[in-house]
């Protein structure tokens, strides 16, 4: 009876402890310290069970095995203890069972067993001792939500330290410009900021202000551009095909360059936008000529030569009349007899329909009424700009002016930067109907005939470009005509530039050659320059020899690109 008793007695106290927990608990695997714990042969979660000794948790609810949780009164999962310890469940309380310091709010385990009282606090951030799994006093670890640690400071692990740098030694060490991690002050990996010795960002990495970059232009997305005067959206990164906001659009930086075939030489891969002149008279706040007397022994020789004959003639604010440079790139034309007394230039206004186009936002100056906002505007390419002007913008954006050689050597042997064929074609008034016609080329001696042929669609030119179609209600504004750099794809010449043969024709720093029996000089600035290869948005031919005008002319269909040694 003796035995008999005992056995009962055991059975009993078994049948007990598994009634316990039989649809909510565990029972007690044999671990030895009564700790109510999961049962490793077991069910796995989700499956059938009658009670938590069926299931690898060790916890049966509602007749299914449950995940793990630090709340279930169940030592489970990664835990050390009752319901703490191990990486996911808080740290535990003295005498509970720990593998490492970390499974501690004490910060210690000594024999299998976190020290300190069962009933201690729970570690903090601010207790001024180093506990849970902090890696020095109060920083470092996860479980406290203690700050990252200072230099020289202990660490596990990167994370715990505020460079994100943990030495071999278990020391935080000091932020640097070397060490592959972005810390410090600085705004990109290894560069940006000024406290740890790193160099200025390259084009496409972060930044927060124009110092961070190596171009000394941080964009509207603080992303250092490729050049400065690529830093606004409109103008800046608008350039590509498809219109601003339309699903098909894939535009990039305005800015880019690209090598002239056969040359070491770049070239702006797009024309000159208004929004680059932009943000040139923006940051020199107008004064491009104490920008350039403050700024020239670093620039190149060549970019030095091009602007300093000229230099009398830049401006040194935004609206003394009249060369303040609101005047020089709005509609005032500094030279009204030559070519022309409008030039192209001036937009009217409903009581003076003058029909004008400059691209460069000037608001209501000389009472010009624009049908366009400036954010529109700034995307357009660049015109009515005078030569002086277009060389210190391109030597203020880290270049200088293009010349004609190298812009010829861009837009290759052809009628076209593509070639000969196909021939392109726009649009006309011939007796009072507007008519398809062509060829944009330049052939001596033939003009524009009625061409059903031609391809409209290669080149900005004849205008076959309008945005919006057909035009606006305040019709004296004909920058409608003028597209954004980049917008017909197929102007593309064999080095990947664009829009040589249309949109408008170019500034060079080339020496003009005129007409057979023209003057050489003109006769108040003396040098002339010649224009690109380029036609225009209004049908002046393509390919043709001798633009050329003096260096204070200013014209509607006519833009500028510069080039990079």
């Amino acid at each position: 009876m003796g035995r008999l008793s005992g056995g009962i007695v055991f059975a009993l106290v078994a049948s007990l402890a598994f009634a316990a927990c039989s649809t909510d608990g565990a029972d007690d695997a044999p671990h030895g310290d009564g700790i109510p714990s999961g049962n490793p042969n077991g069910k796995d979660d989700g499956a059938g069970c009658g009670k938590g000794f069926d299931c690898k948790s060790g916890v049966c609810t509602g007749g299914s095995c449950a995940a793990p949780t630090s709340s279930d009164g169940v030592r489970n999962g990664q835990e050390t203890g009752l319901d703490c310890g191990g990486p996911d469940a808080p740290t535990c309380a003295g005498g509970q069972p720990c593998k490492i310091a970390r499974d501690c709010t004490s910060g210690e385990c000594a024999e299998g067993k976190c020290t300190g009282s069962p009933t201690a606090p729970p570690a903090t951030s601010t207790d001024g001792i180093k506990n849970a799994d902090e890696s020095d006093v109060d920083c470092g670890g996860t479980k406290t939500n203690a700050p990252r640690c200072g230099t020289d400071k202990g660490c596990n692990v990167a994370d715990d330290c505020e460079s994100k740098v943990c030495s071999p030694a278990k020391k935080c060490a000091a932020p640097s410009g070397t060490d592959k991690v972005q810390n410090g002050d600085e705004t990109d990996v290894d560069c940006g900021g000024t406290t740890t010795g790193a160099p200025r960002c390259a084009a496409g990495k972060g930044c927060l202000e124009h110092g961070d970059c190596a171009s000394d232009g941080c964009d509207d997305q603080k992303k250092c551009a490729v050049t400065r005067s690529c830093t606004q959206t409109d103008g800046g990164l608008t350039c590509g095909s498809g219109e601003v906001g339309k699903a098909n659009a894939k535009h990039e930086s305005c800015c880019i360059a690209l090598p002239i075939p056969g040359s070491a030489t770049r070239l702006d891969k797009y024309k000159t936008t208004a929004g680059r002149m932009r943000a040139f008279i923006e940051r020199v706040n107008g004064k491009v000529l104490d920008w350039y007397e403050n700024n020239k022994a670093t620039l190149s020789q060549t970019a030095r030569n091009q602007i300093e004959p000229f230099k009398s003639n830049l401006p040194n604010d935004l609206t003394t009349y009249p060369l303040g440079a609101n005047y020089q790139l709005g509609g005032l034309s500094i030279l009204p007899d030559r070519p022309s007394t409008s030039q192209g230039c001036f937009v009217g206004n409903a009581g003076n329909k003058a029909n004008g186009s400059h691209t460069y936002f000037t608001g209501n100056l000389m009472s010009e009424d624009r049908a366009f906002s400036q954010a529109f505007l700034d995307r357009l390419a660049l015109n009515c700009v005078p030569y002086p002007l277009a060389a210190a913008f391109c030597a203020w954006d880290g270049g200088r002016l293009q010349t004609w050689e190298e812009n010829s050597a861009a837009f290759g042997p052809g009628n076209y930067p593509w070639g000969n064929a196909p021939v392109a074609g726009g649009f006309g008034d011939i007796n009072g109907t507007w008519t398809q016609l062509g060829p944009a080329h330049f052939v001596e001696g033939q003009g524009f005939s009625p061409c059903p042929s031609c391809d409209i669609t290669r080149i900005n030119w004849g205008s076959n470009y309008q945005n919006p179609p057909g035009g606006d209600a305040k019709d004296w504004d004909y920058s409608y005509f003028i597209s954004p750099p980049g917008r017909f794809p197929s102007d593309v010449a064999a080095g990947g530039h664009m829009d040589l043969g249309g949109i408008m024709m170019e500034l060079t720093a080339s020496p003009g050659v005129g007409y057979p029996g023209a003057p050489a000089l003109d006769e108040k600035y003396g040098a002339k320059v010649r224009w690109s290869r380029a036609g225009s948005w209004e049908g002046h031919q393509v390919n043709y020899p001798r633009w050329e005008f003096a260096v204070m002319t200013k014209y509607g269909k006519t833009g500028m690109r510069c080039a990079r040694d």
